[in-house]
């Protein structure tokens, strides 16, 4: 979630709305940022609203470290359940410090603390959609947006290959690549496949050991089409990948294997959306930006409301061959892992 709403900060000082052409410098113009992903798998539900604005007569760098400037103090904020095009509950959302939740945020230019987002708690329906509703207390002038939500049943949304957790991955052999096989929902518009590395490190001197989680990239962007979704992933690029993302090892630190989690995340059609249009965005010409996609309603407002969903296996053991490949093997020596942590 952070990333993400970096990038929707980051470019509060350039645009405006999504059919608007912004003159740097111009003269100062709120802006409203809306960004939500909702998940059936999150006890709590969080929506973040922030400010965004560019005054020439100040120094913007400035003002972006007073929450005056990014968090609004005039607003309230409800979620619809809808059914049918029909209201059926309201739900009214409850405004938190999301470093009193557990999710500091980064340090860097914009003001860290209060770190401020729209919360309720509510066990999702996938049979049904979820309007936010944000309204200026103010002049009464309401944002919206609505999304449904991914579901996460198993008869619809489960692995084929692997087939359960007893299967062992293995990522070594050379010529032939593993093959992921999953089925989706219908509300998802595209899938990545994750692999969750657990490892321990023990410090040679002390003995103290550390236990180690990083998420993994195998796979991404995968469109669903009609029956099953498959994706391969080449030995090479399995252990080119774990490369990456772990990191060389130390003289001074023992690595060890622990049993690897394996996950399909997919994401709503308006993820997708905001996310291929902004990877197709251009550089500034001149003094104008290309307009960034938003799915939200109302004056003056971007953002996204989507949601997102998660199925695997929180563990799953790797094939024999593929430990020792990745304790051995030229593109992950480097690492210095010694082997399984069972063994």
């Amino acid at each position: 979630m952070k990333n993400l709403f970096l990038v929707f900060v980051s470019v509060l000082f350039f645009s405006t709305s999504c059919n608007t052409k912004f003159n740097v410098g111009a003269e100062y113009k709120e802006v409203t940022v809306v960004y939500g992903l909702l998940s059936l798998g999150d006890t709590a539900h969080y929506i973040k609203i922030t400010k965004g604005y560019f005054d020439e007569k100040m120094n913007n760098l400035e003002l972006a470290k007073n929450p005056d400037s990014i968090y609004f103090n005039n607003i309230g904020v409800t979620v619809l359940v809808m059914n049918n095009g029909n209201a059926i509950e309201t739900i009214p959302l409850n405004r938190v410090d999301l470093n009193l939740e557990g999710y500091v945020k980064d340090s860097g230019t914009f003001a860290g603390s209060p770190n401020y987002a729209y919360k309720f708690k509510k066990n999702l329906d996938p049979s049904k959609t979820y309007r936010l509703v944000v309204k200026n207390l103010i002049n009464g002038k309401e944002i919206t947006g609505e999304t449904p939500v991914i579901t996460n049943s198993p008869s619809t949304f489960k692995f084929v290959q692997p087939t359960d957790n007893n299967e062992e991955l293995n990522f070594a052999d050379p010529i032939n690549p593993y093959v992921f096989t999953w089925r989706g929902p219908a509300t998802a518009a595209f899938y990545d496949v994750v692999l969750r590395f657990k490892y321990q490190e023990v410090n040679v001197a002390t003995s103290e050991t550390t236990y180690v989680v990083k998420d993994v990239p195998l796979i991404k962007n995968i469109v669903p089409i009609s029956g099953d979704l498959n994706a391969s992933l080449t030995s090479i690029n399995f252990f080119k990948q774990l490369n990456s993302a772990i990191g060389e090892g130390s003289l001074n630190i023992k690595r060890y294997v622990d049993t690897p989690g394996l996950y399909i995340l997919a994401g709503g059609q308006e993820l997708k959306s905001y996310i291929d249009v902004n990877s197709a965005q251009g550089g500034i010409t001149y003094d104008q930006i290309k307009p960034n996609y938003t799915n939200l309603k109302g004056e003056n407002v971007f953002g996204l409301l989507s949601t997102r969903g998660q199925m695997g296996f929180e563990n799953i053991k790797f094939s024999a061959a593929t430990i020792d490949s990745i304790k051995n093997g030229v593109y992950t020596k480097n690492l210095r892992i010694l082997g399984d942590s069972d063994q």
